[in-house]
């Protein structure tokens, strides 16, 4: 890219500017692509076919429209000296007559981004006549909670966003929460969650997000409220009284009605009085926006003449001050000017000033200057107005063209796009890298397209859209970190509901049912599951009364179903993920897709592993490999990793879980063929590190905690983070005494899934605080759960924590299963109960428990099992007990600080007899 100067025109490639004498040049985009091409071969012909393929993609349709550009060019470039610097060659083509210079631009360093957390955008055009009620609302913070009242288009957005920011170096974050989108209330929670990067799986998000919060300083503007007003007011209400340091901004047309809020009302603009003529449009705000908007959008002179400030205070006055409708009118003067602009007026501006009290709500003060601006579109215009208002909120370009091709071309749209940019009809969003309609326009501009008959092929364009950004996220699933996987695709799920919805009105099940299928990553990853179940079940309904069933459908269904079932209905949920994951399985076969039936086939070893039954689990695995082979093999190498751990084959263990960590390669989760959603790196690494520890491998073990901590804390992937924490990193750090740390990533487990809703997960939280005695959960409350799940890792893992603190009940249960990794430190235990009673069968329990741990190699427990044999030693066994305990430590690079503590008390002291 360069800058090319010719005459006293200068062209900025890279910034897409053209300006003369250092004024810049109003050209449309086709107009500018033209310029840059003929500039870059001045003095030479450009044949059309070649202005066709840079400019229209290589179409010779665009024939009219080269023409009107050229027009346009030529318009632009005019001088008194240069009138024909674009020439046309009759039967070539065209020429830039000038001698251009080519020039780089000079490199300016990019800035430096600043991590700021939150969303509230910053303003891109300046806030005139609102700084009194600005500073009113400074001085009046006498509550947490203030809301800005006003009819619609009367600039609550701005103010609020305005007064935010006035304020936003108090606090650490600042959230902006547009509800314009949101049909019900119930889903403020969710979508709130998303915004804060949070992932909840309950039907009441709330006490996540509000764990979240906690003590942070932190502000939140609610947009938009006045439709879900009851909503709106509990949410706020909740969080204003749990939160102390939050301090919330909501926008609304009526009060929120809660005790803590502070009503600030926003008028119009001031306008003078009928008849008065100002000397300057700065004695009225009103005034003074409009001429700042005509001055600064459209680079036109000023409008300082006598009768232009007549005629400016007349528009103002019949606008009301209403800063929206001024933003329209301002819009219009470069096409009309401010006579035409000021009598076109007159029969809006009866509708607006008075509204229809049939009218909704919205439209009372909006609707005339709505009808008013449409009027003044072209038709293609209307066209792709009506058909962007199919979107939910913001959208791209390329979405943009793909809802409105079945009505119009490409060329067409894109000229439509952009004047509708320029008519203040479609603005880009606050992120500034997207499209949206404000949400009055939104609605206007919906019902024009129901009365359009056009209504079901944009709709059914939008839902076909939506679908092939689903197919796009899970592509980019295992590619991008969790963050930018949801700054990109996060957003799609109101524009999936209204595709949904769409496809269930017009009895569209094809569509229906694949946008259900492909939906699941992103409905899990908002923390929307239970919503997702609901329109899973719908799907599943009707898939059972189709004759023809569509497998690849089928078996996505059924493996989302079943995750469901496993992560957040836990134990009540097992049997129904079973028969779902079988079902898939079955249908994955139908196609022989190797992914599909690992993800199905995985989430049933999942539920073995996790109901205890580890050896059904294993062969499964086994049955996988030789059913697919290669394929395979990263998956069922993690499956075998994790039971071959619980049968305590650490040795096999650790080596499979290596070779399914290197199997893995760049993904960032590997979840795409585990049925839990387990990801691979995360349980490979989990499996590894606590293996490692139980073969008294103490550094390689920390070492890998250190990763396995870093990596699920980074990837922020709930699921993940809990079955690591809770199968790994805890146990482990409790294990090697390290107290502190084990505390510290329980909190994080009950955080994770407590925010998230995942009761599976909550269980083992509160079955380790239960082992380690804290009050956090009631003792009984912790049993009955253990009781009722039974055998399996949860129990296991608990009893390892708690040690000598559990009882001999859950003791014999945990020993009546196949509980191999642990199964040492049980017959220890269990040893040591019975000695305490005073049975000398306990040593025998002992000597089991070391027997078992040195052909397991398992050195951790062989230490634990030594040390309390010559705990409860005899006199015949004393010497042999303490020269078995002398010995291990030999063997050890690194103790356990917890177990070297009582070797050395033990080979210091005098036996206890």
């Amino acid at each position: 890219m360069a800058v090319l100067r010719f005459f006293e025109f200068e062209l900025d490639e890279t910034r897409r500017l053209l300006t003369r004498s250092g004024n810049p040049v109003k050209l449309g985009s086709k107009a500018l692509d033209i310029l840059v091409v003929l500039a870059s071969k001045a003095g030479e012909v450009v044949t059309r076919e070649e202005l066709f393929d840079a400019v229209w993609s290589g179409s010779t349709s665009a024939e009219n429209s080269l023409r009107v550009q050229i027009m346009a060019l030529r318009k632009a470039l005019a001088t008194g000296e240069t009138d024909d610097l674009v020439q046309s060659v009759a039967g070539r083509g065209y020429l830039l007559s000038a001698s251009v210079q080519r020039q780089k631009p000079v490199e300016i360093p990019a800035p430096r981004i600043l991590e700021v957390r939150g969303n509230l955008p910053g303003m891109h055009t300046s806030i005139i006549g609102r700084g009194d009620f600005i500073r009113r609302c400074l001085e009046a913070r006498r509550t947490r909670v203030m809301s800005v009242v006003g009819p619609g288009g009367i600039g609550k957005t701005t103010v609020a966003i305005e007064f935010a920011n006035t304020i936003r170096e108090e606090y650490e974050s600042a959230f902006f929460v547009d509800l314009a989108a949101l049909k019900a209330g119930a889903r403020i929670g969710p979508t709130l969650a998303s915004l804060m990067g949070l992932s909840v799986y309950g039907s009441d998000p709330m006490p996540g997000i509000i764990a979240a919060i906690g003590h942070s300083k932190m502000i939140f503007v609610f947009d938009n409220c006045e439709h879900v007003i009851e909503q709106a007011a509990e949410v706020i209400e909740r969080m204003s009284l749990a939160c102390p340091n939050v301090f919330i901004v909501a926008t609304s047309r009526e009060t929120l009605g809660i005790p803590s809020e502070m009503v600030r009302r926003l008028g119009s603009l001031d306008i003078p009085a009928e008849g008065e003529s100002p000397a300057s449009p700065a004695s009225y705000s009103a005034m003074a926006m409009f001429m700042d908007r005509v001055e600064h959008s459209l680079e036109i002179a000023s409008l300082n003449q006598i009768d232009d400030l007549v005629r400016v205070a007349a528009i103002v006055r019949k606008l009301d001050g209403i800063p929206l409708a001024i933003e329209f009118a301002a819009a219009r003067v470069i096409d009309l000017g401010l006579d035409q602009l000021l009598n076109s007026l007159n029969q809006p501006l009866t509708v607006l000033r008075r509204g229809r009290r049939t009218a909704p709500h919205r439209q009372r003060t909006l609707q005339a200057t709505l009808d008013w601006s449409y009027g003044f579109l072209t038709e293609n215009e209307k066209t792709v107005l009506q058909a962007l208002s199919v979107f939910a909120q913001t959208f791209s370009r390329d979405g943009a063209a793909l809802v409105c091709r079945p009505l119009l071309d490409n060329d067409d749209i894109e000229d439509a796009i952009w004047g509708l940019q320029s008519k203040s009809l479609l603005s880009r969003s606050e992120t500034g890298t997207a499209l949206r309609l404000l949400e009055t326009t939104r609605e206007y501009a919906s019902i024009k397209l129901l009365s359009s008959m056009r209504e079901t092929p944009v709709r059914d364009a939008h839902a076909r859209f939506v679908l092939a950004r689903l197919q796009d996220a899970e592509l980019e699933w295992d590619r991008l970190a969790t963050y930018q996987w949801l700054a990109s695709y996060g957003g799609l799920i109101n524009d999936l509901r209204l595709a949904l919805a769409f496809c269930e009105t017009v009895g569209n099940t094809g569509l229906f049912l694949e946008l259900v299928a492909c939906s699941g990553l992103l409905w899990t990853q908002l923390g929307l599951m239970n919503e997702q179940l609901l329109y899973i079940e719908k799907a599943i309904e009707v898939l059972d009364r189709t004759d023809a069933r569509d497998p690849a459908i089928d078996t996505q269904l059924r493996s989302a179903y079943g995750a469901i079932a496993y992560n957040v209905h836990s134990v009540a949920g097992d049997a129904e993920a079973i028969r779902q994951f079988d079902l898939a399985a079955s249908s994955a076969r139908t196609l022989g897709d190797a992914t599909k039936i690992l993800r199905a086939r995985s989430g049933v070893c999942a539920v073995l592993t996790t109901q205890g039954r580890y050896r059904e689990a294993y062969g499964l695995a086994l049955t996988l490999r030789d059913e697919l082979g290669v394929a395979a093999e990263s998956t069922v190498n993690r499956i075998l990793a994790h039971n071959s751990h619980y049968l305590g084959s650490h040795a096999d263990a650790f080596g499979m879980a290596e070779k399914a960590l290197h199997a893995n390669g760049v993904n960032v989760r590997g979840t795409l063929t585990s049925g839990a959603n387990f990801g691979q790196k995360t349980l490979s690494l989990m499996i590894m590190a606590k293996t490692a520890y139980l073969r008294g491998e103490i550094a390689t073990s920390l070492e890998l905690l250190d990763e396995l901590t870093a990596d699920v804390m980074a990837v922020d992937h709930p699921i993940s983070t809990c079955l690591a924490f809770s199968v790994g990193v805890c146990p482990v750090y409790f294990g090697l005494g390290m107290t502190e740390k084990g505390r510290y990533y329980l909190e994080v487990l009950r955080d994770t899934s407590t925010r998230n809703s995942l009761v599976r997960w909550q269980e083992w939280a509160d079955g380790f605080d239960y082992a380690l005695g804290t009050d956090i959960v009631a003792p009984s409350t912790a049993l009955a759960s253990l009781r009722l799940a039974g055998n399996g890792p949860r129990l296991e893992n608990t009893i390892t924590i708690g040690g000598e603190r559990i009882g001999l009940d859950l003791l014999e249960m945990a020993l009546s299963g196949e509980a191999g990794w642990c199964e040492p430190e049980l017959l220890r235990l269990k040893g040591i109960k019975l000695l305490q009673r005073g049975s000398s069968e306990g040593r025998q329990w002992l000597t089991q428990g070391f027997e078992l741990s040195s052909r397991q190699s398992a050195r951790t427990w062989q230490l634990r099992c030594a040390n309390s044999l010559a705990t409860f030693t005899t006199a015949a066994s004393f010497d042999e007990d303490r020269l078995r305990v002398e010995r291990l430590l030999g063997e050890f690079t690194e103790v356990p600080a917890i177990d070297l503590a009582i070797s050395e008390r033990i080979l210091d002291g005098a036996p206890e007899m």
